[in-house]
């Protein structure tokens, strides 16, 4: 007889979202959303005078959800690496001449978390010192690198950490590439493959200067929260150690489809 075929588990994920402007900001100028249904997950926090921070990531999500959708109309989407890179850069484009024509917009841009989770895989973007975490079997891993003045002076090797420049009075938030700012920009992008009960965190930098990573593993590692549990509690957490920033949260955890 020959030998039979098994066909992996297909897989789904299951999202929750948040987004607070914290104890000191008098307005939010992070942006949550994509089409989960679609596998689709972004997080931008914006930058700029007056309102165009918030103007910034809300319109990097609103395009970029629009340009996608026609290539996400089915789970077995041919959209490839390639083309999401182009679709990054399409929006990218735009948002520039938008703070070109309109003066009260000028300088504004925003940071970007992208994910977008097909079958087994996961595909991420990132401009910017938003992160993407992931949670796998009780160790949380940071998947993206910061692109801020502080961690390239760690990547250099004049620091062993960024706890330890940020003693030495390096500026933490001093970025090196944001979304929006210039006509092109250098996007990251990687791929990574998924596994059933793997929780995925993006979170802007609201989150992370005032919360520890251990701390936010201890939150993912409780059993009495559901997602939207977990997500709150990052939130708070954040607020009750200062809220110096806005806060944003999405987290996604992969489990096996009820079709596969």
């Amino acid at each position: 007889m020959p030998p039979s075929s098994i066909q992996p588990p297909r897989l789904t994920i299951e999202t929750a979202m948040g987004t607070d402007k914290g104890v000191v900001r008098e307005h939010n100028e992070d942006a949550v959303g994509g089409d989960p249904s679609k596998g689709l997950l972004i997080l931008a926090d914006g930058m700029g005078g007056a309102n165009a921070g918030e103007v910034a990531s809300e319109l990097a999500i609103d395009m970029l959800v629009s340009q996608l959708a026609g290539e996400l109309q089915t789970t077995d989407s041919t959209l490839g690496n390639e083309d999401l890179l182009e679709v990054l850069q399409s929006v990218n484009q735009a948002i520039f001449e938008i703070s070109q024509q309109v003066p009260e917009y000028r300088g504004m841009g925003t940071t970007l978390v992208v994910g977008l989770f097909r079958d087994h895989f996961l595909s991420y973007a990132h401009v910017g010192d938003s992160r993407l975490y992931r949670m796998r079997e009780g160790v949380l891993e940071r998947l993206t690198t910061d692109h801020t003045l502080i961690q390239e002076i760690v990547n250099a090797g004049e620091f062993a950490s960024l706890e330890e420049a940020v003693l030495a009075g390096v500026p933490p938030n001093v970025l090196t590439r944001a979304f929006g700012v210039e006509p092109e920009v250098a996007v990251d992008l990687a791929e990574t493959e998924i596994q059933v009960g793997d929780i995925y965190l993006f979170c802007s930098d609201g989150l992370t200067g005032m919360v520890t990573d251990q701390a936010m593993q201890s939150i993912l590692e409780d059993p009495s929260r559901d997602l939207m549990g977990m997500v709150d509690e990052l939130i708070h957490q954040a607020c009750s150690l200062g809220g110096l920033d806005n806060i944003s949260v999405i987290l996604v955890v992969v489990v096996e489809s009820e079709h596969s």
